[in-house]
This record gives structure tokens, C-alpha cells and sequence, in this order.
């Protein structure tokens, strides 16, 4: 059970205009967000992070929702991960992809540029620092626009995941835990 209760939309008016901010470039306010509302700047200018990095680089979708379940899964954030599963799947990631990543593992059969994405996120969730080597991989297959735009995704769900584990916000209905 959540440790905070969820913030309704007629809180204040500035809950409201955070929420309806979110509407716009998600469609609905997700628990996730309603848990934050008791903090309605801090979750209007974290929501704008989030949309930066989920709709505006230009990293790929599928390549997005690898590093999003590899950082879900590194925080243990069973929402998180359960949120982008679907999306995932969607964007083109296989079952056993997914099963690797939820057990903290590199998946087999990425790409030259995907497993150098994977390991760096996976290093950097773990280490909270990345090795040269690793870097250095990762610079291979990205230019400094990449590399900031996949960083900056990796902080932004690492931030989102610990104030809902620390929080234990619930599921959305209908949705059952798919990490350990």
C-alpha cells in the first residue's frame, strides 16, 4: 500500500495545472504523477524532464524503452518496470529481452549500439559511475547528443523509480508485479 495517498486533481489549482501539463503529452495522470502532486512545482518541472526524454530526443523507441527497463529494472522499480514493459514490447523488444533485463542481465542478440547503450545504463545504475572502457563503447556507436539524451533518460527514471519505491506507489489496476 502507498505510503502517501495520491493527490486528487482539485487539490489547488496548481495541482490541477500540473496535471493537466501531464495530459497533454501523456493522455492521463498516472499514479505515478499523483503521488508527486503534493509537490506540484517539483512535479511540473520533473514531468517536463520526462518528456524531454521519453518524446523528445532522438533515440530510437525501441533502443528508449531498452535503457528505461535496464534502469527500472538496476532500481528494482517494479512500477517503473511494469509501466514500460507493454511500450517495450511494443517498440520492439522480444520476451527474452525482457527477461534478461528484469534479472539485471545483458540481453543476448542487441546490437553493436544497443549492448553498449544496455551495459553503460546497467553500469551506471549499478556503479553510479561508468569505467572508460565502457564509455568509450558507448562513444563508438553515439555522438555527445546521444550520450547526454541517454544519461539524462537514465537520471530522470532513476529519480522517478526512487520516489516511487520510496513511496510504494501501487500498480495501476489491473497490473501485477513483474520484477523479483
Amino acid at each position: 500500500m502507498a505510503r502517501l495517498p495520491l493527490v486528487p486533481e482539485d487539490a489547488s489549482p496548481e495541482v490541477s495545472a500540473a496535471y493537466a501539463e501531464i495530459v497533454k503529452s501523456r493522455g492521463r495522470v498516472l499514479n505515478v504523477f499523483s503521488v508527486l502532486g503534493h509537490a506540484p512545482e517539483g512535479l511540473r518541472r520533473l514531468a517536463a524532464v520526462g518528456e524531454y526524454v521519453r518524446f523528445q530526443t532522438q533515440l530510437p523507441n525501441r533502443l528508449r524503452e531498452l535503457l528505461i527497463l535496464a534502469t527500472a529494472s538496476q532500481n528494482r522499480c517494479q512500477y517503473e518496470f511494469v509501466q514500460h514493459v507493454p511500450l517495450g514490447r511494443a517498440a520492439g523488444v522480444s520476451e527474452a529481452e525482457i527477461e534478461a533485463l528484469r534479472d539485471r542481465r545483458l540481453p543476448e542478440g542487441l546490437n553493436a549500439l544497443e549492448r553498449a547503450a544496455v551495459r553503460y545504463v546497467q553500469e551506471l545504475a549499478r556503479e553510479r559511475r561508468v569505467s572508460d572502457a565502457t564509455f568509450a563503447e558507448l562513444r563508438a556507436h553515439c555522438d555527445a547528443r546521444e550520450i547526454t539524451d541517454l544519461t539524462l533518460l537514465t537520471g530522470f527514471y532513476t529519480a522517478l523509480g526512487l520516489a516511487l519505491n520510496a513511496f510504494d506507489v501501487d500498480l495501476e489496476p489491473g497490473q501485477a508485479p513483474l520484477l523479483p
